[in-house]
Order: structure tokens, then C-alpha cells, then sequence
């Protein structure tokens, strides 16, 4: 189930966003907004629960037999499943240590035809309960960096934990260098390797390719699934560029680490190195790609040009700010009409136009930010995470 779920996340970025959340706590001395630079925790303080988890424990029942698992997302969705079905859609909103979970629909459970017989009633059960424990929940806890607790109205609590990375010293992105002795050169986007979780994936111009692999002796590799790829429509030299990439992961037989760099040995020997770190820094010149941000459907670009103190956007608002952490103050202009409208109240289910004309810092009211590891700026808004690239830099996977 792990491996399954890390390819999905190897393959495919766009997914569901969503609302909000918690505030962050703010200090009576908010320091100067020209000092705002993530110091690579932002994100995860503006997310806290962002990311996949196993449930290893419903109440006193042991519940790793049932493959039980939960991923949230997009600052304010969530999916579970167990048994052997899942993918049930769910808004999650969070308030400090308070969480309420929404559903549109009912958890349709049951939907077990590849399952035995015989072990069929448990596996549907085991859905059943998850999915009615989730919608009792009503507070959050970490108790460390890879445990989440789950407590309900009544009292019952789960323990949720992420996965130990197998090979941390592999793990991770890679810029593709070479392949074959011959330098590997992109025209929109830089050639990527991404290892995670006994998955390994890589995408440059075009498509997205990824399989599971293993190591079964120090420095040895095989990849051990069918390699599989996203069904994008490419230019020849483009596929070309696919087809070399995905030849030298699927041959590779060994590895070294040398420095900075990681090389593939295998009929076409690959090089690849650590990318540079991203620009951290608040201030720059944005527009939103990668996921749609749901609670949002987008009229028109989204922009937004922050210097140290203030913030514009598309539609001509703008704000002054600052910054405690990763927390954004803001502070709309009173006297721009664009500023004026109030933020609609979050609605799950229901979306609010943005973009164009109208103004994303006055409807989506973005109070935190970090930046991934692909350098984007994620801003935390009352209506979920939204992604922005800074302009000029190559475009992420997913933009």
C-alpha cells in the first residue's frame, strides 16, 4: 500500500486543495516583513498535517493488518482508506488543536470484489469504522515529527505514523546531468530524478515516468515494478528525451555516491547531482501554477508582486504586511475598490471566483507561507493552499 501511494504521489501533482488551516500564533513584536526568509519549517508549521499517514492503532485495535491509511492534502482535504477499498473524499479544517471533518457525500464502503470471501466482512469493516471514526474527530496532536493522534467526540483516539524513508541516503531530487557520457539539456524544465519510498520517477519537458525499485545489496539496484509513465502528448525530441531517461533507470544495475553526485551505472550510465537550494525569500514576483486551489475556481491569471513591506496583485489590491515566522499579517488598502469586497465565508464544497479582476489577497485572505522543495511559495489562504511560482524560474512538475 505504501508503495502504491508514494508512485501515485511520483506521477501526479495536480490534485484537491482545499480550505484552511489554523492560525498561527502571533507575538506582540512582529518583526521587520524584510527579514521573511523560510527556514525550511515553514511548511510543515503551515500544513501540519499535509501528507500520507498509516493508521497503526483505532482505539485499542490493532489496525496495521488492515492497511489503513489517510493522506491530507491541499491544507484542507483529506482521503482515507482500509480494507480494500478506498479514496473517500472528506474537507478537514483545523483551529489550533481543534479539527472538524465535512463530507459532501457518505463513505460508500463494501466495494470488495477482488477480496476473498472469507476475509471479505472484516476488510468491509475495517472501512466502516475508519470512516466513521473520522467523522466523530475532533482534535490533533503531534506527538513527534512522525506521529499524528487522532482523538474523537467520545474519547477514542487513533495513532497515525509516517513511513521511515528506506534509503535516506539516495532520497530525494536529483538534476539529471548526463546520461550515457552526454550531457542531458532541457528547454522548459530541468531533467529531474525523484527517489521516495522504494519509488523512483523521473519527468523533464514532457511526461512523468516512475516505477518501484529495490536494493538488494549495498551499492545494487534494480527496479522491480513496470514503469510506468503519464500519457502526454510530446514533441519527437521531447519523447526522445522520455525514452532516454526512462532506458537508463530501468537498465541501472548499480550506484555510487560521489561528492554531490549519484551515478547510475547500467547500459546507459546516468549522473545525477543534488540541485541547488531554492530561493527561501518572501519577497519576488509570482503567479499561481501547479494545483488549482479548490474552495477557488480561477477567472483569470493570479498574480502577486511582494517587495518587504507590501503586496499587489492581478487585480490591482493591495496590502501591507508582516511577518511573525511563518504567519502573514495583512492589511488591505481601504481605498482601492478591488480591496473592498469581504471574504466569503468558507462554504466546503462551494467555491468563490479568483483571479482576473478579482482580487486574491481580499477573497482568499492568505495569512502563511513556506516553500516547497521545487522552490514554489505556498500560501496558506482561508480557502486552502494555493502554489505560486516565482517568475523566471523553470516551471515545477504539475505547472
Amino acid at each position: 500500500m505504501t508503495r502504491q501511494l508514494c508512485l501515485t504521489i511520483l506521477l501526479t501533482v495536480a490534485g484537491c486543495a482545499s480550505p484552511v488551516n489554523a492560525p498561527m500564533p502571533q507575538s506582540s513584536a512582529l518583526p521587520s516583513a524584510a527579514s521573511a526568509e523560510d527556514d525550511g519549517t515553514y511548511l510543515q508549521r503551515i500544513d501540519p498535517l499535509g501528507g500520507q499517514w498509516r493508521v497503526e492503532r483505532l482505539g485499542r485495535q490493532d489496525f496495521t493488518r488492515f492497511n489503513g491509511w489517510i493522506n491530507f492534502s491541499g491544507g484542507g482535504f483529506l482521503n482515507h482508506g482500509a480494507g480494500c477499498s478506498g479514496g473517500y473524499p472528506a474537507f478537514y479544517r483545523i483551529e489550533e488543536n481543534h479539527i472538524s471533518i465535512t463530507r459532501l457525500e457518505k463513505a460508500q464502503v463494501g466495494k470488495c470484489a477482488s477480496t476473498s470471501t472469507a476475509t471479505r466482512p472484516l476488510a468491509i469493516e475495517s472501512e466502516r469504522r475508519l470512516a466513521s471514526f473520522l467523522d466523530e474527530v475532533v482534535s490533533w496532536s503531534r506527538p513527534d515529527e512522525r506521529t499524528l493522534l487522532l482523538t474523537g467526540s467520545g474519547g477514542e483516539s487513533a495513532l497515525l505514523t509516517q513511513p521511515i524513508e528506506p534509503h535516506p541516503e539516495i532520497a530525494g531530487r536529483w538534476l539529471v546531468e548526463s546520461i550515457g557520457g552526454k550531457a542531458l539539456v532541457t528547454e522548459e524544465r530541468p531533467p529531474m530524478l525523484s527517489i521516495s519510498m522504494d519509488s523512483i520517477g523521473v519527468y523533464a519537458d514532457c511526461n512523468s515516468m516512475g516505477g518501484t525499485f529495490s536494493v538488494p545489496a549495498p551499492g545494487r539496484i534494480k527496479v522491480t515494478g513496470p514503469f510506468v509513465s503519464t500519457l502526454i502528448g510530446c514533441s519527437a525530441e521531447d519523447a526522445a528525451e522520455d525514452a532516454l531517461m526512462t532506458a537508463a533507470i530501468t537498465s541501472a544495475t548499480a550506484f555510487h555516491l560521489q561528492g554531490d553526485k549519484l551515478i547510475f551505472s547500467g547500459s546507459k550510465d546516468m549522473v545525477v547531482r543534488r540541485p541547488p537550494p531554492p530561493d527561501r525569500r518572501l519577497t519576488g514576483e509570482y503567479v499561481a501554477c501547479g494545483d488549482t486551489l479548490l474552495g477557488a475556481y480561477h477567472e483569470g491569471p493570479i498574480t502577486l508582486l511582494i517587495d518587504s513591506h507590501n503586496m499587489a496583485d492581478n487585480a490591482g489590491c493591495s496590502a501591507s504586511y508582516s511577518t511573525n515566522g511563518p504567519h502573514i499579517s495583512l492589511v488591505l488598502e481601504k481605498n482601492r475598490p478591488t480591496c473592498a469586497s469581504p471574504a466569503p465565508p468558507f462554504l466546503p464544497g462551494q467555491p468563490v471566483a479568483i483571479g482576473g479582476a478579482i482580487s486574491p489577497l481580499a477573497t482568499v485572505r492568505p495569512d502563511g507561507f513556506g516553500f516547497d522543495e521545487q522552490g514554489r511559495l505556498i500560501l496558506r489562504t482561508m480557502r486552502g493552499l494555493l502554489k505560486m511560482c516565482r517568475k523566471g524560474s523553470p516551471l515545477p512538475l504539475g505547472g
